[in-house]
């Protein structure tokens, strides 16, 4: 059965996934009773069926994958055809991607390697192995003491993986790893004689590893999630706060393929997308990396600041070099090359905050064309031309605002933390500052705020994306290295223990885990919002109790700012792990917190009163 659970603790039934709390409350999601997944309306195509290599070609040649047809615009003939006797056709998940390139599999084992030693002889739990190319590799790098695959279309990819079948230990069961009652029945002795419970799950397990192949095309959609493979994710992140599934073991390192499009929510890049996902990641994982990808395969509304851009990189780079990583030759990302050299030579680059802010757009590049034509000043693309110009200057004007508001803001933070100005002159500092934001145009200021809460993010040690905390580069893999030809990447994902409110869950406790649900989910749905508006929502008098107690959340160097500056106050989207955890402790501390029903009752009353304004 899976289990639509809200905070307040009842659940939905239905009997094939479980899912912890896909959003705040279910009461407004939209239950499918048809199947555990529910395909969206993309096809598939020829465009993708190209095979590259034998696997690939062995995979197209079952017949599984077959384009789809185009509707016939002749008429049907009265007579029906009669049906022929042939061999059935063969049955398997269409939607499947599956990784194709041995030289691809090899590059990555050469890249993390050193990071997998610590895992040699270990157990190997395998979902969804398919055509099993990474599988196969992953056993002979780490010579696993058992290695468990979970594939449901276990007949169809049997051939493929009876080399590894052959090895020692090894274990093919006809069951799917993302149906959990099929799961749990595989989390025992009988096929992990190995592992045992311990008494504290909090505990770093390598004697355990766990991979998966999520990758999926066309996408499947679930509830209010937009892919399978987002669900599945959030499912493993939750896992690990309530020590279920195999987290039951410890602390269980995971290596996951999903597609690449359905990364951004789970390893933002940018502040805009750091919701909740991403912080549920940073209260219960040391690190998400991103092994492998293409982010060319990516389109998107967000986009980051050049110089944010190239600091993230060249820092990357320097704990590469430190560390003593190299990126596999023919896998280097755009513009990595350029970096290396950067770094190789000491050469310095504008730092975010200190230069003004600029975004490719896509009119970039035709604004250059244009005035590399020689227009006649007569014609349509003279005036395109003249009006992309406008457009660039008027951005420029933009960005020089936008980075003297940052300056000012700045030289109060500065102020205020040298220590040595008085009263006066601080109160004085942040009067100016917040007339100067009072007469930037509205539309301004929001783009501001988004600019403030991105360098601010960045300037942190460390930096509050994870994105920009990553060890290595994401090395480049390509579309014909998976079948069908659909872009994917790597995750591999670290868990660390999570804070002890983050446990306590159910009646038989306090309730704290919940109720850090409730805060987190209801302060995240306006996740721009100043902290103090999201708090007094929640409960009148909360911020009042928190904020003059709340440390981090002060504290300049992390991110924290004076808390009565206008629009420089910290919002739910800039906090990091450990300002949200203090947050919950104060919480739990308050003498006048509401109990548990009451304080649900009221969150639930108000998100559908938001949701019924939408």
């Amino acid at each position: 059965m899976f289990r639509v659970r809200s905070s307040h603790g009842r659940a939905l039934h239905s009997p094939f996934l479980l899912i912890s709390q896909p959003s705040l409350f279910p009461s407004k999601c939209r239950l499918f009773a048809t199947s555990s997944t529910t395909p969206i309306t993309k096809t598939l195509d020829r465009a993708i069926l190209k095979p590259h290599g034998p696997v690939a070609e062995r995979l197209l040649a079952t017949g599984v994958w077959r384009p789809t047809k185009q509707r016939s615009t002749e008429p049907k003939s009265p007579t029906p055809r009669k049906r022929s006797k042939g061999p059935s056709k063969p049955t398997g998940d269409k939607s499947r991607v599956h990784i194709v390139s041995e030289k691809l599999c090899d590059d990555i084992l050469s890249y993390i390697g050193p990071s997998l030693e610590r895992h040699r002889g270990c157990d190997i739990l395998d979902l969804y192995p398919g055509a099993g190319e990474w599988s196969s590799k992953l056993h002979e790098f780490l010579q696993p003491r058992s290695h468990v695959l979970l594939e449901p279309d276990a007949e169809l990819y049997r051939p493929f993986l009876q080399p590894l079948l052959d090895q020692p230990g090894t274990t093919l069961l006809p069951k799917s790893g993302i149906i959990w009652r099929d799961l749990n029945s595989v989390l025992t002795p009988e096929y992990l004689p190995h592992q045992v419970i311990p008494e504290d799950t909090n505990v770093r397990n390598d004697t355990l590893l766990v991979t998966a192949n999520l990758a999926f095309h066309p996408k499947k959609r679930f509830v209010n999630f937009e892919s399978m493979a987002s669900l599945v994710l959030h499912q493993f992140a939750d896992a690990i706060r309530t020590g279920s599934l195999f987290q039951r073991y410890g602390l269980v390192r995971m290596l996951i393929w999903t597609r690449t499009d359905d990364k951004p929510g789970f390893l933002p890049r940018n502040i805009q997308r750091r919701r909740r996902q991403a912080i549920e990641n940073d209260l219960v994982c040391e690190w998400v990396h991103e092994v492998c990808g293409n982010e060319s395969a990516l389109s998107g509304w967000y986009v980051r600041e050049d110089a944010m851009d190239n600091a993230s990189l060249m820092a990357t780079i320097k704990r590469m070099k430190a560390n003593k990583l190299q990126m596999p030759s023919g896998r280097e990302p755009v513009n990595f090359q350029e970096a290396l050299a950067a770094v190789e030579e000491n050469k310095e680059v504008p730092l975010p905050g200190k230069v003004a802010p600029t975004y490719k757009r896509p009119y970039h590049d035709v604004l250059a064309d244009l005035q590399a034509a020689g227009l006649d000043k007569e014609s349509d693309d003279f005036k395109t031309m003249k009006t992309y110009q406008w457009r660039a200057s008027t951005d420029g004007r933009k960005a020089g605002r936008m980075l003297q508001t940052l300056t000012s803001l700045d030289r109060v933070a500065a102020l205020i933390n040298s220590g040595e100005a008085t009263p006066e002159e601080v109160v004085a500092a942040e009067l100016e500052w917040d007339q100067e934001l009072r007469e930037l145009p509205k539309s301004l200021t929001d783009e501001f705020i988004t600019y403030k809460d991105s360098v601010h993010a960045f300037r942190r040690d460390p930096p509050l994306l994870q994105w920009d905390r990553r060890q290595y580069e994401p090395m480049t893999a390509h579309g014909e290295e998976f079948f069908p030809n659909v872009h994917c990447s790597l995750l591999d994902i670290q868990p660390r223990a999570p804070h002890p409110l983050l446990r306590q869950r159910g009646r038989d406790s306090t309730r704290s885990a919940d109720i850090c649900n409730v805060i987190l989910g209801s302060l995240m749905l306006q996740s721009t919002q100043p902290l103090s508006i999201g708090l007094d929502a929640l409960w009148p008098g909360a911020s009042d109790y928190i904020l003059p107690r709340w440390t981090s959340g002060r504290d300049l160097s992390r991110g924290g700012f004076p808390l009565n500056l206008r629009n420089a106050e910290p919002a739910p989207r800039s906090l990091d792990a450990r300002q949200w955890e203090e947050l919950f402790e104060l919480w739990m501390e308050w003498p006048f917190r509401p109990e548990f029903e009451e304080f649900v009752g009221r969150a639930h009353e108000d998100l559908n009163d938001k949701l019924d304004d939408q």
